[in-house]
């Protein structure tokens, strides 16, 4: 069984660490970004969106833990918008060997039921084109495409 558990000011601190190179890596191959000008832009959003750092309302982030071999098994971030209903899904990350077992989509139906909790009626998100198995995942799951981006590099 998973449990989302809130994650701690130590741990958003290693998140972050983690993070921004991390999403400096997708939006660098995604967008034929230079990878100095990604960190910048990973670094500009991760400040905007925790202003107050975990203490940000609206912003809910949490390990996933297994509590049947007691381990983290990846995170979950996600934010809500009271005026439209809606939460919106920014992260979601298992461990490498923790993928394809099952955690992403227990963690998402987890994320489902908090998010009716606190009142939203829908949750949007955003995958990379090249994310092939987070859109089989989220498909499989009953989201469906609302926009789509396309480039061409020249």
């Amino acid at each position: 069984m998973i449990k989302l558990i809130e994650m701690k000011d130590h741990e958003f601190k290693q998140y972050l660490d983690f993070m921004i190179p991390d999403y400096a890596k997708d939006i660098s191959s995604n967008y034929n970004l230079p990878m100095d000008k990604a960190v910048e832009e990973s670094e500009i959003m991760m400040k905007e969106l925790f202003p107050n750092g975990l203490s940000t309302e609206g912003q809910f982030l949490y390990n996933i833990h297994d509590s049947h071999i007691n381990k983290q098994v990846g995170i979950l971030w996600f934010d809500i918008n009271k005026e439209i209903n809606r939460a919106y899904l920014y992260h979601i990350f298992i461990i490498e060997a923790y993928r394809q077992l099952g955690y992403a989509t227990k963690a998402i139906e987890e994320l489902q039921e908090r998010v009716k909790e606190l009142g939203m009626d829908s949750i949007g998100l955003s995958v990379f084109g090249n994310n092939k198995n987070a859109q089989r995942l989220y498909e499989k799951m009953g989201y469906t495409s609302s926009s789509m981006s396309m480039y061409k590099l020249l």
